[in-house]
Parts: C-alpha cells; structure tokens; sequence
C-alpha cells in the first residue's frame, strides 16, 4: 500500500543536500545499504572531494607506511605459520592420522577440498577452529604479502577515483549542493584500468584478472574495505581506509577528515564477480583522460595540477619516443593501388568503348557495386570529370541489354556519349556537379534503365537507336526517350510512399512514443521515490544518467529546482 503519510519540505531539503540518509525498512536493506551503515562513523566527509598534487603525494606516502606496516605483520604471522606446518608434515611422516577414527580421517583428506574458496586467513581461522587433534594434522596456508607492483595499481585507481569525484562535483555544482557529504566509494572496473591509456600508451600491461588479483589483495591489507559486488554491469565498489586516503576539498580549500580515523575492515559475504566489467562506462572513461576537470563555477578553484599523468606517471615517455632510433619504412615496397586508381583504370577511350558496345563484349555486364560508387564519391580521389565518365561508362554497358538483338554502329554508340558527356551532370554554364550530387542521381538513373528494359520486353517495342533514345530533349512519351522515363520514377516514389510505408512509419512511431512513455513515467517514479526519501540525490543522479535517455539527465537539475521552491512553505 502507498504510505498516506504528508512529505514535509523540511524532509525534502534534508534529502536534497545530503544532510540526512533516506529511510528504508530494516528489514529490506540491501548490502549495499548496510555496508554504508557500518562505516558511517568512519567515513570522510567534504563538499566538492578532489585529489590535488599534495593529497596524492599524501596518499601515496600514507599506502606505502601502511603496506610496509603490514607486510612486517604478514612475515611475523608466516613464521608461526611455517612453524606449525613444520610439526604437521613430521605427524604425517609418521603417520599419525591412522590412530584417528575414520570419520575424522576423511574429515582431514576432505578439509583442503571442502575450504578451497576461503581466503588463506579465513582458511587458517577454520582450522584454529577445529579440536587440537585435527589442527596438528592440517596444514595451514601462507599469508601473501602485498607486492611492489601493487603500488602502480592502486596509483592507477587513485586516477579513476579522481575521474569519478569530479564527475560528481560538477553534477552538484550544477545542482547547487554545497553540503558536506561522504565522499562516494571508488567503482573499481577491472576492464578499463587495463584500458586506461596515456599518450596513447597503455598505463598497465596486465589483463582484468591481474586488476583483481590486486584489488583482492589490497582489500586483504585493508587498504580497501567494504568492498561490495552490485552485479555484473557494474564494478566493485569499495571504500578506500581512512587511514591512509588524503582528500582535498574545493569548497573550503583544506583536507578532509574524520574523527575515527582508525577503521577494522569488515567482512561480508562473497559474490562471484569474474563479469564484474562491461561497456556501460566505456565512452565515460575514453573520454576522461585526465583526472582534472574545469568547473563552471568560479567560485571554487580547478585542480590544476591534480593528479596529473604528465607531472605523475611516465614523465620521460614523449622524448623516448621523438628520440626513438626505428627507422621508417623501406622505399622499395611496391605500393598498392588505391579504389580510386582501380576505378581509373576502368575508364577508357570513347572510341574503344563504343567499339566494344558495338561488338557486344557487354551484353553481360554487372554494374559497379553501389557502396563502391559511394565511398567514391565521399572519399576518393578521382576528379569530378573523371567520376562522371566513370558513371556513364558504366551506364552505356548496362544498355547494351536493350540492343542484344540489334546492329548498332560504333558511330551512334559514340554519339550517345558525346551527348551525354556535355550535357548530363552539368550547370547552366557548363561545370561539372561535384561527385556526391552525381551519386545521388545513380540509383534513379539505374531503376530507371531497367524499367525501360523491362518496358520494352513487355510491349515489343523496338528502341531507338542509342544516339536518339538516350537524347535528353525526347521528354514526351510520344518521342520514346529515355528521359521520359523519370515519370515513371516519380510515380515509383509515390507508390513507395503509400500505405505499406505509412503504416511501418506509425508502428515506428507508435514504438518510439511508447518508449517515451516508459522513460517518462520511470523518470517520474524516481523523482516519487526521492521526494518520498526512499533514495538519496546519488542514486537518483546515477538512475537518471544510467537508466534514461540524455534529455531527462540535462533537465534534473531544473525539475529538482522546482520541486523546491513547489515544496517552500
């Protein structure tokens, strides 16, 4: 049942600014909802969140004391490890698993088997979990320590997150929010941190797997926590420690913080997330190269300098290149012809032309492929002149069709073409039409001869001679020319345009309208939803950008300024 209860605007501007979190029933949170709840005492709050030079720097310096820290801790814990594994393979040595009951001896071959998902820490606690006679006899797993080759990684991730903070700050600037919020979690898409490119170099020569074999491995040191898995159009969310991340924000020129700084990773449930990635992000992420953006708003200094990869990555690579010593190509390759130059051989001399007409030797010709003729036209390199001969070559050997049976000099063949040359696909004062006006008129042209062709085969009319039926003043019907065949295309084109095509052309709009419909009553059960504080304003933003077309997302921030000043008392 829908809740009866009046929506103050006092809710509504809490919902709006980010000063308050939306109520749902305990019962229904999601996990993404109860991992915000769980570190909503420790999170970082700004108003416009950013990575400038320093914080990077600060970030990086507080990732690499932490990883230090607890790679030192790792080593103790491996000690203890090897000790206990030690004790266990001499036990097995002398076979000290046939003095247990055969229950409990299938229970220790099984145990390896039965465990594998968990992580070697998770796998460790379930054995110190078993009774002392069973933990003698399993081994334990060594703890892996966090790799130089991480540190790129994560260099990389700060990149994106930057991307992605800036991205939501020029959406509440457009807004107007200038609330202090928690800054959002980092969506780590392994597909395109592999992607990611720099000078048109790839950042990182590893696969999405490697990205997150890394990322897992971070969340193990609790570099990142809460790590969440929304499903398979979407990357792993996780929220970077508080301990170690730096934040600048923009709105009061100082570092983030919070008060408990200290954070205890929690674990939750694990989801499979090997399809975590897809292209839903992909042009998003082409785009942002860099990880500054300009702000609109003047008020608030750009991060000029944040986090940039020519200042921060590969600072040597453009001379390497301009110095590289590769050599160029060898000058003795054969080069090979071009569509155009194999389109200018097939024009040939008038005179030869017209002899081969006469002879017959196309009485079976196949035109030029229309798409050739088209990408001719557009991006080729043949002159206007040459186009148009190339056209009307190619028509001429089509008509021989209309002579198979008849004599035809090579002088009235010749005519024909003369006629044609000077007068087709020219202006008032004799220049030629560029070549994508003459391919505009092929198609017409085309169905046009084969009407004629079939016109005459129907009737038994003979044709005249080609010098008098291709003449461009026999406009009559009564003259049998071939420019009275535009007629017949004209009504060709109304009959296209009958009913059978209206109607295709109103289901397509029927469809088209209907799927406005759909968009516009989505787009106004998410603004219910929020009015109704059931959302916060990021997931009404990600919805609306996500999920509708570009239309409802560029007019979010005026429906969201009037439902303002609607709601004011």
């Amino acid at each position: 049942m829908r809740s009866k209860e009046t929506l103050k605007f006092g809710e509504l501007a809490i919902n709006l600014f980010g000063a308050g979190t939306p109520q749902q029933k305990e019962e229904k949170q999601s996990i993404k909802e109860v991992a915000r709840n769980i570190a909503a005492d420790n999170c970082i709050k700004a108003v416009y969140p950013a990575f400038t030079d320093e914080a990077f720097s600060k970030t990086m310096d507080n990732y690499r004391a932490f990883i230090a820290e607890y790679n030192t801790r790792t080593h103790e814990e491996n000690k203890a490890i090897k000790s206990h594994n030690d004790k266990v393979k001499e036990l097995l040595q002398l076979k000290e698993y046939e003095k247990l009951t055969e229950d409990k001896a299938v229970f220790i071959q099984f145990f390896p088997k039965r465990y594998k998902n968990l992580s070697d820490r998770e796998y460790n606690k379930e054995i110190e979990k078993q009774p002392a006679e069973l933990q003698k006899l399993l081994l334990k797993r060594r703890i892996q320590t966090v790799k130089y080759s991480t540190e790129q990684i994560f260099q990389n991730m700060l990149h994106v997150y930057n991307s992605q903070l800036m991205k939501r700050n020029r959406e509440y600037m457009g807004l107007g929010v200038r609330t202090l919020r928690p800054i959002q979690d980092l969506d780590v898409n392994a597909y395109f941190l592999t992607n990611l490119k720099r000078n048109n170099v790839h950042s990182l020569a590893i696969c999405s797997k490697t990205v997150r074999n890394h990322r897992r491995r971070l969340e193990e040191a609790g570099v990142f926590v809460n790590s969440r898995f929304e499903g398979h159009t979407k990357g792993v969310k996780v929220v970077l420690n508080p301990e170690i991340i730096a934040i600048f924000d923009l709105q009061t020129n100082k570092y983030a913080s919070t008060e408990n700084q200290p954070v205890t990773p929690q674990e939750g449930k694990k989801f499979p997330d090997t399809n975590e990635t897809t292209g839903a992000y992909k042009d998003e992420y082409k785009k942002s190269k860099d990880a500054t953006h300009s702000f609109g708003d003047k008020e608030f200094p750009p991060v000029t300098g944040s986090f940039h990869y020519k200042t921060v990555f590969y600072k040597n690579t453009g001379g390497n290149v301009e110095n590289s010593p590769v050599g160029g190509a060898t000058q003795d390759v054969k080069k090979e012809k071009t569509l155009s130059d194999k389109l200018r051989e097939r024009i040939i001399h008038r005179h030869e032309l017209a002899l081969g007409l006469s002879d017959g030797d196309y009485n079976n010709y196949i035109p030029i492929d229309i798409r050739i003729l088209q990408k001719e036209a557009f991006s080729g390199t043949l002159t206007n002149e040459e186009y148009i001969e190339l056209f009307i070559q190619d028509l001429f050997k089509t008509a021989t069709k209309l002579y198979r049976d008849a004599t035809i000099y090579p002088g009235c063949w010749k005519n024909a073409l003369n006629h044609w040359m000077q007068n087709k696909f020219r202006t008032y004062n004799g220049l030629p039409f560029n070549k994508a006006s003459v391919f505009d008129s092929i198609q017409e042209i085309r169905w046009r001869l084969e009407h004629a062709r079939k016109w005459f085969m129907r009737t038994g009319v003979t044709p005249l001679y080609p010098s008098n039926y291709f003449d461009i003043t026999r406009k009559t019907n009564k003259e049998i020319g071939f420019e009275y065949t535009k007629k017949a295309w004209k009504n060709h084109l109304k009959y296209m345009e009958s009913a059978p095509v209206k109607k295709r052309q109103m289901e397509r709009k029927a469809a088209l309208r209907l799927q406005d419909i759909n968009h516009a009553k989505k787009y106004e059960n998410q603004i219910k939803r929020f009015l109704k504080n059931k959302i916060a304003l990021p997931d009404l933003i990600d919805y609306v950008q996500n999920n509708l077309p570009a239309q409802f997302y560029a007019k979010l921030p005026e429906t969201l300024k009037n439902l303002e000043l609607t709601f004011k008392p």
